[in-house]
């Protein structure tokens, strides 16, 4: 879900960076792929007086309309962007930068890994670098969504960091409106500009972007901004996402973005750029082909066989939007209520949108999770994730993680809850989604 979003939302700016414009970045014969750290802030925000799931529920079904209404408006008006993937690296697998890593670390005795550092659940975020010289600020990297949002000094009621485009000596503006709402029905100002923007040594010069002038309500942070990781055909600002620039310039080591989304407060969430990082999980990942996986690509989407109840499906087979910026998971209301009927204790909630259980019976819920298209895999939720948190102290239940999305469109909405137990990796080059058991 996006916490503050147009789609979806997750995105991170980090150090300064040697730039391209049409070409890759020059650097030496180390391949090119950088590790982002993540700070999440969710899990304390959840514990506080000021956290509203339910405005956060609100949120992300709002992000579910507007994006439909989009995809269906790019249709009827034919202006949806075609994709092109650049195909002289598709066949590469993915890169693991941990084992480069370890070869430097024979090569190089006491060199060390680049820190990486997370807290708490849910909302995660990092840095980017943006213009000349470069400014550092915060961004929630989104497969949800296509788009880079960036609020600039000029906005009261935004959430810093800023970008000063007054100190940037390659900031251009196209003078072209941008507009969006957000989650909760406020909405955010802009016109559409190009600027470099990079993740330390990856960098886009004259990326298309969105910097935001006003909005009607503050940025739901603590990120400032938001970088969408998903298909240019959704994309508002008409521009190719800057990792999809990066992947068509060859500029990658591979042509991927992977998470590792840790759980219950620990360190060391990362966004993987050109990479994957076999450190952050066990076993061999399972990779999934895009549907429909043609120049009409919009999400990240790869089919299932439908969620399951202690091994066993319980719900019809759907497509599952696999989204960084969407907290929790949204089921058609005919599925979600399949999945619940087996869950011991639950109940639906008068909104007709959450389900609630005993909170004492949190940890013999049973095991929920999901098969995928001609796979024998359950891909099971960790239990903790799937407590979404307190919904009534006195009567002692708690909201489940699965929400109803209001829709019979066969989609499921898949976020965090889900990708905080699975390493994820969103291949670009093969047109795939795959997972692996994180740490």
């Amino acid at each position: 879900m996006v916490h503050f979003s147009i789609i979806s939302a997750t995105a991170s700016i980090l150090a300064a960076a040697s730039l391209v414009s049409a070409t890759p970045v020059p650097s030496n014969n180390e391949p090119k792929a950088r590790i982002i750290p993540f700070v999440n802030k969710h899990a304390a925000a959840r514990r506080s007086e000021s956290y509203n799931l339910s405005e956060t529920t609100k949120r992300d079904l709002y992000r579910i309309q507007r994006r439909n209404e989009r995809a269906a408006l790019k249709e009827r008006s034919g202006t949806e962007n075609q994709l092109k993937v650049k195909r002289t690296a598709a066949a590469l697998e993915p890169f693991d930068i941990d084992s480069a890593r370890k070869a430097r670390t024979k090569k190089r005795q006491g060199s060390a890994a680049d820190p990486l550092v997370n807290t708490d659940d849910f909302l995660y975020y990092g840095n980017i670098d943006i213009g000349t010289p470069a400014q550092v600020t915060t961004i929630d990297f989104d497969t949800g969504s296509s788009d880079l949002i960036v609020p600039s000094t000029a906005c009261a009621n935004c959430t810093g960091p800023f970008f000063d485009t007054s100190k940037s000596t390659s900031f251009a503006t196209t003078n072209q409106a941008f507009s969006t709402a957000f989650g909760d029905g406020s909405t955010a100002d802009g016109v559409l500009s190009t600027e470099n923007v990079a993740i330390g040594s990856l960098g886009i010069q004259n990326q298309p972007f969105a910097v935001i002038t006003q909005a009607s309500k503050g940025f739901d942070g603590p990120n400032a901004g938001l970088m969408g990781l998903a298909f240019p055909t959704i994309a508002q600002t008409g521009a190719t996402p800057w990792f999809m620039n990066l992947a068509n310039q060859g500029a990658l080591a591979s042509n991927v973005v992977s998470f590792y989304m840790s759980r219950q407060g620990a360190d060391g969430s990362e966004l993987c750029v050109g990479c994957i990082d076999s450190a952050k999980f066990t076993g061999q990942p399972e990779y999934f082909p895009l549907t429909p996986g043609n120049a009409s690509q919009k999400t990240w989407d790869i089919s299932t066989q439908g969620f399951t109840y202690n091994s066993q499906l319980v719900t019809q087979a759907m497509t599952a939007t696999i989204d960084s910026g969407t907290a929790l998971i949204f089921l058609p209301p005919s599925a979600c209520k399949a999945l619940y009927s087996k869950i011991p204790g639950a109940q639906p909630a008068s909104d007709g949108t959450h389900f609630t259980f005993p909170c004492a019976k949190a940890g013999s819920l049973g095991a929920i999770g999901m098969k995928f298209a001609n796979s024998n895999t359950v891909f099971n939720i960790n239990p903790t994730q799937f407590n979404a948190g307190v919904f009534d102290k006195a009567a002692g239940t708690c909201l489940g993680a699965a929400l109803s999305s209001g829709q019979e469109d066969g989609v499921a909405l898949v976020g965090d809850a889900f990708m905080n137990t699975w390493y994820s990796i969103f291949d670009y080059g093969n047109m795939r989604v795959g997972f692996a058991q994180g740490v």
